[in-house]
């Protein structure tokens, strides 16, 4: 059957290795119609490799491709086998040359068919108006007004002649832009008030605002005009008698290169579903469900291609009321004089730096999170440049209902947003079972990387953004996080060519590598790449091996990560160190590439035999808790044993499921760690007996603080894991243990803390009954609570009302 098709064929295996290609694809990619064809000399001698393209997310992408002197039309499907897993990628072509040529011929006549028209409507034009003017004799009233009417229906085919001419210049490439410095807002400022008569006529209050004055471009002043005159005509006839429009110019903010402009009507909003089938040519917008504006449909299509022409993008953005048109355009240069700059050229667009990955990450969602909807549109524009689908949110609230909704693949977040700010968002999104896969972008000027990469971002970015590298970021973020589960490893050598042979290895083995030159650069990147595995080179200048594994292990990310030390030294002496300080392995070089496969394989699997015995949080469990207690009690001193509890976490598992209530379990565990680590002492202890039950001990002076905060903290962060209607309601409504429907409060921890000298207990299993009492009473009170020695601590000025 395949060997029959007309249209070609290409299958891959899971590996991404061509396994069919049935003789169709052959002659349209122009290829031996015998002999192997593997995905390499495809992507080597025909420029062609698609197969990166299909994620099982996005499901099946079609796009138009240029093979030789062939014009081919190319869908790209996943081939998903029995538990969702991807076996494979199916290619389909089909050959679109005679399309295209008819096309050319479609536009050849329709700019032939518009010349032609225009000289008999000029004269026509030009006959009317001696006519109206009286120069060839005088006119009565009934006369100049069917006259008046004929000579602006002129005006109006002349208009349809220049839009079809545009269109036909815009496809053939032959638009000329005169580009040259200009003022951004100043061009608008000028288009709203040639339209200022039109508004008052139809009682439509028409505003104008700029972020600053002087806002520079590069651009065709003629051609801009055109795009801000389309969206202001469209913005009038789509407005009703009364309503508003308004025009604002922002930028450069968010990042110095880009500056945009945003058009919003009070009229009917666009649907979703066709805010972008608005830019096609002859498409028109229904002003409502029954009736039709007028129009030729070709204005925005005009407008689109003149703006990326220009390097930009335009698009409808989604407003709560209305409808609102956002373009975004280069910036210019602060030193740029005002001479011309090109007659006839075009202004290439602005795309990001080709790298290998590029073609691999094309269409992916992402969702920009930003309370400042300037900032939020530039960074937009930046992202639909790259070839994205982009999404914005502007508060947490917003981000979290789509991120859970539209699972987006990246987000960026600013961290300074009014309520629960942006650190917060970070942290439910890489604990929340729904959005924890996604890569998370902090963009902030608020933040220090430190706290950025804490809270669990993967990369942190600095306002304003430096565009090439914001874009390498966004590349490289979803390149590895396209790869679905595919292990991490992090190779740290001070030699490049070592970092390269070992990468090249390991990813032809199938795994996500990264790179680092130094100690401390691996130390940082561990933070943000979270790496699976470390090989970790034990001679590099200034931080050698053992300084850096010593550190890594020391940070709750390295607990727990399996570390291989590479090296040209054997002694024995160095293996004991090594291991003494967490090694997994320990890899002499010169080293074959099957071994140290094989190493990695084997320290990973030893990794996840431990880790399916170990508490979900990674914290010390049931018998190493026993343990530190005895001994704390052994030797006298001034401690506080902090037992911490959930409540209504089994209402919350049963209502939204075990993974969200796992999430949460996660969750807490990172908030005792973190609040421990920042207020408590060097010498604190924190253990997870199990489920929802955690154990932390700190000193009798810290304990007060310590609880306290890792209260509030929760109370901030744990509400977000409800959808906005319960959080709203401030509770659930589900069967309780006996069967019974029962409404449960929103989520909150119970703390209850003993001190050695409120409590006199010797053992063990003394202080595990004392704690139990002291829970009861820390439960008892509403809301999160804490309880130190018998009395009530947290929340302040509340008393004990009996048991929940």
């Amino acid at each position: 059957m395949f060997e029959s098709m007309a249209d070609g064929v290409i299958v891959t295996d899971e590996h991404g290795e061509v396994s069919l290609v049935n003789p169709a694809a052959r002659r349209l990619l122009g290829l031996e119609q015998e002999g192997p064809v593997d995905a390499k000399y495809l992507k080597e001698s025909r420029g062609f490799y698609p197969f990166d393209l299909a994620s099982d997310k996005v499901g099946g992408i079609t796009e138009e491709v240029k093979v030789g002197d062939k014009f081919l039309h190319s869908s790209v499907s996943p081939i998903i086998g029995t538990g969702g897993k991807r076996m494979g990628v199916v290619v389909v072509l089909r050959d679109m040359s005679t399309w295209k040529d008819l096309g050319k011929r479609k536009e050849d006549f329709v700019s032939l068919v518009s010349h032609e028209l225009r000289t008999p409507l000029t004269s026509i034009a030009g006959a009317l108006d001696i006519v109206l003017n009286e120069y060839a004799g005088g006119v009565t009233d009934k006369q100049r007004r069917y006259l008046a009417l004929a000579r602006d229906s002129c005006s109006k085919l002349n208009v349809i002649i220049d839009d079809l001419l545009d269109v036909a210049r815009l496809e053939q490439g032959n638009m000329a832009l005169q580009l040259r410095p200009l003022s951004l807002d100043q061009l608008a400022r000028d288009s709203v008030e040639r339209f200022r008569a039109k508004a008052v006529s139809k009682r439509v209050a028409l505003s104008f605002s700029a972020q600053r004055s002087g806002i520079r471009i590069i651009g065709d002043i003629d051609r801009l005009s055109q795009v801000m005159n389309n969206l202001l005509s469209n913005s009038i006839k789509f407005t009703p008698e009364g309503g508003r429009i308004e025009v604002d110019v922002f930028g450069p903010g968010v990042a110095h290169a880009h500056v945009g402009v945003s058009v919003w009507n009070n009229g009917d909003p666009i649907p979703e579903g066709d805010r972008e089938r608005v830019f096609d040519k002859f498409e028109q917008v229904q002003a409502t469900s029954t009736r039709r504006v007028g129009g030729t449909g070709l204005g925005l299509a005009i407008s689109r291609s003149i703006v990326e022409q220009h390097g930009g993008k335009i698009w409808v953005e989604n407003a709560p009321v209305g409808a609102k048109f956002v373009f975004t355009l280069p910036a210019a240069a602060e030193s740029t004089d005002d001479e011309v700059v090109s007659a006839d050229a075009s202004l290439p667009a602005v795309s990001p730096p080709t790298t290998q990955d590029d073609s691999s990450v094309h269409g992916r969602l992402v969702l920009v999170v930003d309370d400042d909807r300037y900032s939020a549109y530039i960074l937009k524009g930046i992202l639909m440049g790259m070839g994205h689908k982009v999404l914005v949110a502007h508060d947490t609230y917003e981000a979290l209902a789509i991120a859970r909704e539209q699972r987006p693949e990246l987000i960026t977040v600013d961290v300074l947003m009014p309520g629960v700010d942006g650190l917060a968002l970070v942290e439910i999104l890489k604990h929340d079972p729904e959005t924890r896969k996604t890569a998370v972008v902090i963009v902030s000027a608020a933040t220090d990387r430190e706290q950025a990469i804490a809270a669990g971002a993967d990369v942190y970015v600095q306002k304003p953004v430096d565009v090439d590298l914001f874009r390498e970021t966004v590349t490289r973020l979803l390149a590895e996080g396209g790869r679905g589960t595919q292990v991490k490893v992090l190779v740290v050598d001070d030699d490049s060519d070592i970092r390269m042979i070992t990468r090249e290895v390991l990813e032809k083995a199938g795994y996500v590598v990264r790179e680092a030159q130094d100690g401390e650069t691996a130390l940082f990147e561990a933070k943000r790449f979270r790496p699976d595995l470390v090989l970790l080179d034990m001679m590099m200048p200034e931080l050698d091996g053992f300084q850096t594994a010593k550190r890594f292990r020391s940070e709750r990310e390295g607990a727990l990560t399996p570390v291989i030390f590479v090296s040209a030294r054997g002694q024995t002496a160095d293996k004991v160190r090594a291991f003494k300080l967490g090694a997994d392995d320990y890899l002499v070089k010169p080293f074959d590439s099957a071994e140290l496969v094989a190493r990695v394989e084997k320290a990973l699997s030893r990794r996840e035999r431990e880790l399916a015995a170990s508490p979900t949080t990674m914290l010390p469990g049931a018998g190493a808790i026993e343990a530190e207690i005895e001994r704390r009690l052994a030797s006298e001193g001034n401690h506080a044993f902090c037992y911490l509890d959930l409540d209504n976490l089994k209402a919350f598992n049963d209502y939204y499921g075990y993974a969200k209530a796992d999430g949460i379990v996660k969750q807490t565990g990172d908030i005792v760690r973190e609040v421990v680590t920042r207020e408590g002492g060097a010498t604190d202890f924190i253990g997870h007996i199990a489920g929802d039950d955690f154990v932390f001990i700190t000193t009798a002076e810290n304990a007060d603080r310590v609880c306290t905060t890792i209260c509030r903290t929760f109370d901030r962060l744990v509400p977000l894991y409800y959808n906005k209607a319960d959080r709203e309601r401030g509770y659930i409504e589900t069967l309780d243990r006996y069967g019974q429907l029962r409404r449960f409060p929103i989520m909150s921890v119970s703390v209850a803390a003993l001190t050695t000298r409120g409590a006199r207990v010797r053992t063990y299993a003394e202080l595990a009954a004392v704690a139990a009492e002291a829970k009861k009473l820390a439960k008892s009170i509403e809301g999160s609570s804490y309880v130190r020695d018998g009395e009530a601590v947290f929340p302040e000025q509340r008393v004990a009302t009996g048991s929940s």
